[in-house]
Order: structure tokens, then sequence, then C-alpha cells
């Protein structure tokens, strides 16, 4: 299994969080737990070798190939498996604000959802589509999607300000901003900063903060550090033991021990190591 990164075009980068290729010659590895854990970014899905299958919230569903998908955000995990034949994919993962200036959908619509494109983007997914299942090599395909989403922006550029102050604020802070004086902060009532995040981003301010409280101590998973060594660090971040569990368990499945006893979930470092 092999990931490759993609750099975004410069009129695209404030937008985009990560942009990669995911290539294997025999899918998924069935002895690895592909989990991939929220980290507030909604995504778009291009399988064009082979199909994937997503299992969130005991809900099924298949990605097929040649297809487009979109990713709302999350705040629990999906597991992710495959035939075991030739893979490949295109992901892009936006910025928790990014993908609504883009699309222009309200993100709470397809909160914890997996959306075929054509339900979400209507002609513009159906064209999409088509005209990748011509292009033979990747970089064509990475090419074409970044030409599209390129004219997409350029049309509609809803970015909204407060919104990026906001969620730059609280990812800068690993979550540690109190939503009442970040509120203050940009002069809104929180309310309002609710709504304006539900529209912009899908989720609100309090449960992005708390992906972003997590994401800290999964990406200290991803290079080796056991939760252990991380309870002093863990204080800052969460009332007590107990909150941190919870809140692990929640993102991923299984509780911090379990989760760095039982799981490989090779394909999750890999994500984390750009």
């Amino acid at each position: 299994m092999k990931v490759t990164f993609v750099k975004p075009r410069h009129e695209l980068e404030p937008y985009i969080e990560s942009f990669w290729v995911l290539e294997s010659p025999n899918g998924l590895p069935a002895s690895d737990s592909s989990i991939a854990a929220p980290n507030g970014c909604p995504k778009l899905i291009i399988p064009y070798d082979n199909s994937l299958v997503s299992i969130a919230d005991g809900k099924v569903q298949h990605s097929y190939e040649k297809r487009l998908y979109f990713v709302g955000n999350r705040d629990s995990s999906t597991l992710l498996k495959s035939s075991p034949r030739k893979t490949g994919c295109l992901v892009i993962e936006f910025s928790p604000h990014g993908a609504f200036p883009i699309f222009g959908i309200p993100m709470a619509e397809t909160f914890n959802g997996l959306w075929e494109g054509n339900a979400v983007f209507g002609n513009w997914s159906r064209s999409a589509e088509e005209v990748l299942s011509t292009l033979e090599g990747v970089d064509q395909k990475v090419a074409y999607i970044q030409d599209q989403l390129t004219f997409l922006l350029r049309r509609r550029d809803r970015r909204n300000g407060i919104v990026e102050y906001c969620v730059q604020s609280l990812k800068s802070t690993d979550g540690r901003v109190a939503i009442q004086d970040l509120a203050q902060q940009v002069g809104y009532t929180r309310r309002y900063l609710n709504v304006l995040f539900k529209e912009h981003v899908g989720l609100s301010p309090k449960v992005l903060a708390g992906i972003f409280r997590f994401q800290k101590f999964y990406r200290h998973w991803a290079t080796g550090q056991s939760f252990d060594l991380l309870k002093d660090d863990l204080y800052d971040h969460y009332h007590d033991q107990a909150h941190f569990i919870k809140e692990f368990k929640k993102m991923t499945g299984y509780s911090p021990r379990r989760f760095s006893r039982e799981v490989s979930n090779e394909f999750g470092r890999r994500l984390l190591r750009q």
C-alpha cells in the first residue's frame, strides 16, 4: 500500500488540508485495521481502481470505482475495506471550512454522511465522472480535478473571514480556546457562531475543538509514542482521564489502551506522516 501526497495548486491551498493518492496492488491489507479517524476535514473521494467499503456508525456503504463521493465532517471513526485487487483512489481533504466556498453546499446537510457526488453536486459530478473515466494516468486525473475545483472556487468563493479565524484559533491551540471567549473575540454571540459553523464546517465550534484535542494525541500515537507517556499533557486538554478515554473511544471505537495494543492501522499512520 502506497500513499503519495500531492501539493495543491496555490489558489486552492487555503481550502485543502491534504491531497493524496492511495495505490495498492492488492487492496487495503486485510490484516490492517484501516481506520479513518475524525480530523475536522470533509473529503472528496474518487476511486478509480476497485471499490471501497466503509463502515461507520454501524452502516455499511460502498464507494464504487469511477464514481465521485463526498464525505461530510464526522465526529466518529470509519473502518475502510476493499477486495484484494489493484486499488487506486484520489482523496482531497478540505480544511474544516474549505469545502463550502468551493461547492456552496451547507455542510450541516452532509454531517456524518457519505454521499454520492450526483446527489450532492448534480450535473457537475456527472460531468466530472465522465471525464475522469477517460483519463488514463493518475497525474492527468489529479490535474483535471484541480482544474475543476479551481473553476468552482472562482465561480463561488464564499469565504467567511470570521469562520476562518475561529477555525485557525481552535486548531493552533489544539481546541483549548473557550468557545465563549472565541465568540467575544470576533464580536458575535455564541449562538450565531454555531449557525456560521454549521453552514461552513458542518459541526459546532465545540465539536471541532474536541476533534482537534483528540488529533493532538492521535498524532503522538502515529509516531509510536505511548499514551502512558502523555498523561501530564493530557490534563491540559481534558478534565480527567475518564474524559479522555470517553472522547478517544468515540473517535476511534476503542479505548486508548486497546487501540495502542490491538490496532495496527498502518493506513492511519501514513496519513499522519505527511
